[in-house]
């Protein structure tokens, strides 16, 4: 990796009065089994076996294929009931990266049943969980229903005023209502002034009607937004992007930039036509979903290996077509904050993180500097008694990159200057988007005024240049500084044993095993010897190191030892 990279961050917009819905340029991301289940949801690529980071590093695949290959600024994931009790602290990893990447709807899906939430208390603390985490996030959007066909209308308006009397907190213009039915009746809930500032859902599917021409459909969905299209947010929309069949019918695949021959055609070039006259956002249906017919991309690969291909490029182009926003689109560059890469070995002051800004150099979960000092951005900076600048008030999710450069090859012993008054703090580590350390903890010491320095295991990185990652997995880590220190080398250095000087007549080399721990000395007249000498101390085959005590120089030896 080059020492700065160059991003398109798209400018987050909250709005308080509405004109158009054009700032959501997103798909959706599900379950293969639909997200109708009466159990945790694992959207495409997540299992069970996952833990926070592992679903971390999932979603930065993800989601960041969306952004490069399908040109996304917001993505909609669904929660239930037990994926919020049960599976949080593992699905908060897909939803704190999506948070980077842009805006992030949160919809709930109810199993697939002809009444409403099996439990409202289990219905109302999901919420509230979900609200805490995420209510103050300006990129985080709540849909409270989705597709609420189980309710009458008067029904359906009710739970939405609950909803917002619950939840006060939350912006307005951050909660979004689905119309009656499946989506489908926007004036129903939009005539109701209780839901002033409030943004709808609707969605509208080629199975639902028996159309065969554009104008046909897009008539049928100016029906079901009526004259809220400038608060109206299609949710879903979609339609087949391979070959399959319906009713009996085989379909090839199909090009939706040529006229219409058939009502899959008629309806994706009708809904995206007057998607563009509305200025409506949009979240296609499905930009992954393993197996979906109308899945816009095709995975293939687990964890970081994951990859997405487009599936039939056309449809690419007619989303795109639907896409009007004007939000100003800014290149932001990242690179080193005091104008070189840090180096390793060395240590790493926290506070100077790249430059580039929130969610391109770091991501902080609001806009203040708590702290207030040293750089005036979002990041939480203060200091410690000593005077030392200090990152602090971190939450999980957040994280902070810094461009390195390494000397060499090599295994590195990992260290950083932490404090916590929390049982759970916590940072993983990252080289290149790819998890290099453990889950590091934080040791609670009972206040974040006492600082102690933890240990991390020993790391093997690459030479050249690469961006370095901390992020926060456990809430309320500050953090002063992190050094990545040659393993070998450094403990030879600093073995109390080494005294520089000579030996009457003789050399004297110390001899470590590879990672630094000292096995033994011995003396000799000539370094011809050196490979017998440290043979005598060792047990079994494989690299050492020999330093003199002499003449302060290092060996690598080989040594190969008889069965």
């Amino acid at each position: 990796m080059g020492v700065s990279k160059v991003l398109a961050i798209t400018a987050v917009v909250c709005l308080n009065a509405f004109a158009t819905t054009n700032q959501f340029r997103g798909v959706n991301w599900a379950d293969k089994r639909d997200n109708f289940v009466s159990d945790v949801l694992l959207v495409s690529g997540i299992s069970f076996t996952d833990t926070y980071e592992s679903a971390s590093v999932i979603a930065e695949r993800v989601v960041g294929e969306f952004v490069r290959l399908l040109g996304t600024n917001s993505v909609r994931l669904p929660i239930n009931e037990p994926t919020v009790s049960s599976f949080w602290s593992t699905y908060t990893g897909v939803i704190d990266v999506a948070l980077t990447k842009g805006r992030v709807v949160l919809g709930y899906w109810g199993p697939s049943q002809p009444s409403g939430p099996k439990s409202m208390d289990d219905f109302w603390a999901m919420w509230a969980k979900v609200v805490k985490a995420y209510g103050g996030n300006p990129n985080a959007y709540f849909e409270i229903f989705n597709e609420p066909h189980m309710y009458k209308a008067d029904e359906l308006r009710s739970l939405y005023a609950t909803w917002l009397e619950k939840f006060p907190e939350v912006p307005r213009d951050h909660v979004i209502l689905d119309g009656s039915g499946l989506a489908w009746n926007i004036p129903d809930i939009a005539d109701d002034s209780r839901f002033d500032g409030c943004f709808f859902a609707v969605h509208d599917y080629s199975f639902w009607a028996s159309i065969e021409t554009e104008s046909g459909w897009r008539n049928h969905f100016k029906g079901l937004v009526g004259k809220y299209s400038d608060r109206t947010i299609c949710t879903e929309w979609g339609g087949p992007m391979g070959a399959g069949s319906k009713n009996g019918v085989y379909y090839d695949s199909m090009d939706y930039n040529q006229s219409s021959s058939n009502f899959f055609m008629a309806y994706i070039r009708g809904m995206t036509e007057q998607l563009r006259e509305w200025q409506m956002g949009s979240f296609y249906w499905v930009g992954l979903r393993d197996g979906d017919w109308y899945s816009m991309t095709k995975r293939t690969g687990e964890g970081d290996n994951i990859k997405l291909e487009i599936v039939n490029q056309s449809g690419v182009d007619r989303m795109h077509y639907s896409w009007t926003d004007t939000v100003e689109v800014v290149s932001l560059v990242q690179e080193p904050y005091e104008g070189e890469p840090a180096l390793i070995p060395g240590k790493i002051q926290i506070e100077n993180y790249d430059l580039g800004g929130n969610q391109v150099s770091y991501y902080d979960k609001d806009a203040d500097n708590k702290g207030g000092e040293y750089r005036k951005d979002g990041v939480d900076i203060t200091k410690d008694s000593t005077g030392n600048y200090i990152v602090g008030y971190t939450e999980a999710g957040e994280w902070l990159e810094y461009t390195v450069n390494v000397k060499a090859k090599g295994m590195y012993k990992v260290s950083a200057r932490v404090s916590s008054g929390s049982d759970n703090s916590s940072f993983i580590l990252f080289i290149d988007g790819k998890a290099i350390s453990d889950t590091i903890k934080v040791p609670n010491g009972g206040n974040w005024t006492d600082y102690t320095e933890v240990l991390g295991k020993t790391l093997e990185i690459a030479e050249g240049s690469h961006v370095l990652k901390i992020l926060i997995t456990g809430n309320y880590v500050n953090m002063d500084w992190i050094e990545f220190k040659d393993n070998a080398m450094t403990n030879i250095e600093n073995r109390p044993a080494f005294k520089k000087g000579t030996d009457s007549g003789q050399l004297t080399y110390d001899v470590f095993d590879f990672c630094g721990k000292y096995l033994g000395m011995f003396k000799s007249s000539a370094q011809i010897n050196l490979s017998k000498g440290a043979q005598e101390i060792v047990r079994k085959s494989g690299i050492y190191l020999v330093k003199s005590r002499n003449r302060s120089e290092i060996y690598k030896i080989s040594v190969i030892k008889e069965n």
